[in-house]
């Protein structure tokens, strides 16, 4: 199970780039959120890859979203066949996650799982992953305190940056192109986000963002540009293990049903130490 919850902690970048000595820092006033967008459902099939230095897993990665209330989703090892290992459903304050192999299940509450794991984890954070949008909101000064709140241009990516205690997160956008800049005056598409913890500087999980496409047809508008590729990275001082996610097909109609049903083979456990 200790696989399933690295998976969470990993999903939620290549190293980050070189820091700039002179980085030009802009007034907040001119910085927003950029504008998310108009979806209501979406539906994903996700080649995934696990490395873990020593080891190399191909996964496959189902998801179903309804905004800001359900994230459901179903992880398959690629074994020669597709065999299921896991699934779950995120509600709006519970996890429910099953291992299938060892038949154990999960309920966990989203503030405990967010303890556990040191980083920000519920259905907004998990959907903003998966659509490209900050896990949590970088980009304006209020609630945070202007002391603990940063914008600046660095290697040719705005950089907004927050504390969020423990944790600092950085939050890093492309500039716009001639073609994008009509549609959005801002900073708009995430390439970068970055997770660290100041008692803890070996510690980080990096996020990368890139080969967005324009998906505004097939989806109707609901989404502008989608990310068709994740990269997460998660460096501790005991083991370093990386996620590659490229997305291979998307559906943006209503979805009927998030399957889950646990019956009595399953045994009920609770979060192991760590």
């Amino acid at each position: 199970m200790k696989y399933f919850l690295a998976l969470f902690a990993l999903l939620a970048a290549t190293a980050t780039q070189a820091q700039d000595n002179n980085p030009q820092y802009i007034s907040l006033a001119n910085n927003q959120l950029p504008q998310s967008n108009n979806w209501t459902y979406f539906t994903g099939r996700y080649d995934v890859t696990v490395n873990t230095g020593d080891q190399q897993i191909p996964a496959t990665l189902n998801l179903r979203m309804k905004r800001d209330s359900i994230v459901w989703f179903s992880i398959s090892a690629n074994m020669g066949i597709q065999i299921q290992v896991a699934k779950g459903i995120m509600l709006r304050d519970t996890l429910h996650l099953a291992d299938i192999h060892h038949k154990e299940y999960y309920a966990i509450p989203v503030a405990e799982a967010s303890k556990y794991l040191s980083i920000p984890l519920g259905v907004q954070h998990l959907q903003h992953l998966f659509v490209g949008q900050p896990l949590v909101d970088t980009c304006s000064p209020q609630p945070f305190n202007n002391s603990n709140y940063s914008v600046k241009l660095l290697n040719q990516l705005m950089c907004y940056t927050t504390v969020a205690q423990p944790l600092v997160i950085e939050s890093k956008f492309a500039q716009p192109t001639a073609e994008t800049k009509r549609e959005y005056d801002g900073f708009y598409q995430l390439r970068f986000t970055e997770i660290t913890t100041p008692d803890k500087p070996k510690d980080k999980v990096v996020l990368e963002h890139s080969q967005w496409l324009d998906v505004s047809k097939e989806s109707g508008s609901a989404f502008s540009f989608l990310p068709m590729a994740m990269k997460i990275t998660s460096t501790t001082a005991q083991q370093n293990a990386q996620v590659d996610l490229a997305l291979t097909t998307a559906r943006y109609d209503v979805i009927p049903s998030y399957p889950f049903k646990i019956d009595d083979s399953y045994k009920r456990q609770t979060l192991p130490l760590k």
